[in-house]
């Protein structure tokens, strides 16, 4: 079994930041990170938006290497305007879009891209719509799918059921893939659950501080130091270092930290901007 950890601080903090980290703070955490030895990073979001070097919404993605990704909501971004290259593109969707989610993600291959696919808010699937799901993915030949936590509604019991169904029903060359919000504090926990119930190939997702919409992800920092003790070999020193230079200031100006409001909205399966 071989697990990768992708680092989606630059994208799901988009939603904390509005895209707009500055050019030297963006620079600096991918640099952090690369140091650090994380296997994927995810850069930002592909939007029909004018590109800046200070933001992280992008218009095409020639910014992408084989070990990083991009990530697009189905129907929110025109994927005529995105050029032939390599690295990975994160196709997001809801279940009502399930259906037509093989066109946009067939272009997206032929133009040299590997796929993810996200089924965000993967708990409001029945376990036929999850099977059908799989089977999706292995259809398209995604190079991933994955189980998404949006709202952070998970319970142990809940991985367990959706996780089965992936395991049992995906191909072994289709990684499967997990990444949970932090709204009733479970992320990690529930994190640690996937990988040592998936004797396959997986990708887990985190975030430096757990930087993320809501109350955030899986915490990057907590997590490279969980499979260090595993054996894994991450350099989780340059993490804090960048921690401290990076993302703490955030801290000052920004809050992704735990609320009863927002644990209410993940304990009844609520968006985040859900008025209470």
């Amino acid at each position: 079994m071989g697990i990768k950890v992708l680092d989606c601080t630059l994208r799901d903090g988009a939603y904390v930041v509005n895209g707009n980290f500055g050019e030297e703070r963006i620079n600096g955490i991918i640099e952090t990170l690369n140091s650090a030895g994380v296997d994927i990073i995810e850069l930002g979001w592909l939007k029909d938006f004018e590109y800046r070097k200070d933001c992280v919404f992008f218009d095409n993605a020639q910014i992408l290497n084989k070990n990083s990704a991009l990530m697009f909501d189905y129907g929110k971004y025109n994927i005529d305007e995105l050029t032939t290259g390599c690295g990975i593109i994160r196709i997001a969707f809801y279940k009502n879009d399930l259906d037509r989610i093989s066109f946009a993600a067939e272009e997206v291959k032929n133009k040299g891209y590997k796929v993810f696919l996200q089924a965000s808010n993967t708990i409001e699937y029945t376990d036929n719509e999850v099977e059908k799901l799989c089977k999706r993915a292995n259809f398209i030949g995604a190079d991933a799918v994955y189980l998404v936590d949006s709202f952070g509604s998970m319970f142990p019991e809940d991985l367990d059921r959706i996780a089965s169904i992936f395991d049992d029903c995906t191909h072994k060359n289709v990684e499967i893939g997990f990444h949970s919000h932090n709204n009733i504090q479970l992320s990690f926990a529930l994190t640690i659950q996937f990988i040592n119930r998936m004797n396959r190939n997986i990708i887990v997702d985190s975030s430096l501080c757990g930087l993320g919409r809501g109350v955030g992800n899986t915490q990057t920092e907590l997590l490279l130091e969980y499979l260090k003790r595993q054996g894994c070999k991450y350099n989780t020193e340059i993490i804090w270092d960048g921690i401290k230079k990076y993302i703490e200031p955030l801290y000052e100006k920004y809050s992704w930290k735990y609320t009863p409001e927002r644990a209410y909205r993940g304990i009844k399966g609520l968006h985040p901007n859900t008025i209470l």
